[in-house]
């Protein structure tokens, strides 16, 4: 007979086979890889933190979350301290955080990784021993002047400029500084590169220094140079300036034409849609002030003086230089070197009624100013509407004139040529010789007598021998 005893091994093995009964099963393994960061690292600025983790004894899929723990006291900024890695065979897997720097100074054993599994398995933490030090940031400062304050037309500038890293010692150095020259219409570098690139400059006072030898080739009467510096470290951009005076522009004789009347208006600044690669207009862009039209079409391309795209423009109406040249209007127009291709429309709209006496509309042009002198333009006059129009292809001070008419040719006064008087011819008395007759004539006489005489004599001989 057959025990409950005996066969209750067999109903055991049966159990755990068709899984009535549990079985305990092994947790996985984790262990926490070595922590490596960069330091010293700067004030706030980034950097990341890596380590690895590796699972043994895995069975079937498990998720390990993996925390960073800051041990600074908050001197930095942990990004998205956990992160979750999910494993299903044994193997390591990497695990980086980014981490911003706070508050100066330095850290011992400075971050503490944990890592937990979804089945229970757990690792060691493991805690950095290499110090964190944290460096306040550089500090540039730039002074830039130049040895002139006013120049004439071809004069020679030399600018000298200085950056310094004025943070204290211990701080972090300046990296990759640029030192770049920015330089007005009408002068030209003659000596030094643009752009210096100085490299490192190091904390508590370090400093380099350049200089640039500038011509003054047609200066305008007021003249901005400008120095830009970048860097990675800071960062960001510094620019200062050095102002130089100019020849004041002269002007020509002023011209006949109404005046300008009206005070200065004030200078408008206006954008205009731009590719910021390319410099070609987004869209058509009609821009007005006091009677004056600027059309830049689609697809214009527009660049300052450096030859970059320019989206933001100037504009003033001047009736101090309407009034100081004799015309209707001026308009000044920038930035100085502004380029545009193709041309683009410049429409000046006058009154009729204030042409002088003894011009018409068609004797207006409108004159763009070069520095030295007045140059006409290419004008075309629509009577109907009372606008003068003309193409431009780079920005400067525009006039309209009226040019006096042309005075008359004269016509020149011919003086006839006086008509000889004959000589008095003396008749020759008939049966008189001139009183001279040429030697020719003579001659052939006296041969025609000696040729007659000796015929003559031959003759004669010749009958009285017979």
């Amino acid at each position: 007979m057959i025990t409950l005893k005996q066969i209750l091994p067999v109903i055991l093995v049966l159990a755990l086979v068709v899984g009535i009964l549990p079985v305990a099963s092994a947790t996985s393994s984790l262990s926490i890889g070595s922590i490596s960061y960069s330091s010293p690292v700067v004030k706030a600025e980034s950097f990341t933190v890596s380590s690895s983790i590796t699972a043994s004894n895995v069975a079937g899929t498990i998720t390990v979350t993996v925390t960073l723990i800051d041990n600074t006291g908050g001197a930095v900024t942990i990004t998205e301290a956990e992160k979750t890695l999910t494993f299903n065979t044994n193997a390591t897997q990497n695990v980086q955080w980014s981490v911003t720097a706070g508050t100066a100074g330095t850290y011992s054993n400075p971050f503490t990784i944990t890592a937990t599994a979804s089945d229970s398995g757990t690792a060691t933490p493991k805690t950095s021993d290499t110090p964190l030090t944290i460096q306040e940031r550089p500090v540039l400062e730039v002074t830039f002047s130049g040895d002139k304050t006013s120049v004439s037309a071809g004069d020679s500038v030399r600018l000298d400029f200085t950056i310094m890293n004025s943070a204290a010692a211990g701080a972090a150095d300046a990296t990759n500084v640029i030192a770049t020259l920015t330089l007005p219409n009408g002068w030209t570098r003659v000596t030094g590169p643009s752009p210096y690139t100085l490299g490192t400059i190091a904390s508590g006072g370090g400093s380099k220094s350049g200089y640039w030898i500038v011509s003054a080739d047609s200066p305008s009467s007021s003249n901005t140079i400008t120095i830009t510096v970048t860097s990675t470290l800071p960062g960001g951009t510094i620019t200062k300036t050095v102002a130089i005076t100019g020849p004041t522009p002269t002007t020509p004789p002023g011209l006949l034409g109404g005046g300008g009347g009206g005070g200065e208006a004030s200078i408008l600044s206006s954008n205009i849609p731009v590719d910021p690669v390319t410099g070609a207009v987004k869209s058509t862009t009609t821009l007005s002030i006091e009677g004056a039209t600027l059309t830049i079409p689609e697809g214009t391309i527009v660049k300052d003086a450096e030859g970059k795209p320019l989206s933001t423009i100037t504009m003033q109406y001047t009736a101090t230089i309407a009034e100081s040249v004799g015309a209707f209007s001026a308009y000044d127009y920038g930035p100085r070197g502004a380029t545009f291709v193709p041309p683009i429309d410049l429409v000046i709209a006058y009154d009729p009624a204030d042409l002088p006496e003894g011009f018409r509309e068609s004797d207006l042009v409108i004159r763009m100013w070069d520095g030295t002198a007045w140059i006409d333009l290419v004008t075309t006059i629509d009577t109907a509407a009372h606008m003068a129009m003309a193409k431009v292809s780079h920005f400067t001070i525009f006039a309209l004139f009226a040019i006096p008419p042309g005075a008359p040719t004269p016509t020149p006064t011919i003086t006839p040529v006086p008509t000889p008087t004959p000589l008095p011819i003396t008749p020759t008395p008939p049966g008189a010789l001139p009183l001279k007759l040429p030697w020719g004539l003579i001659i052939g006489i006296i041969v025609a007598v000696i040729s007659i005489g000796a015929a003559t004599l031959f003759f004669y001989t010749k009958k009285k021998v017979e």
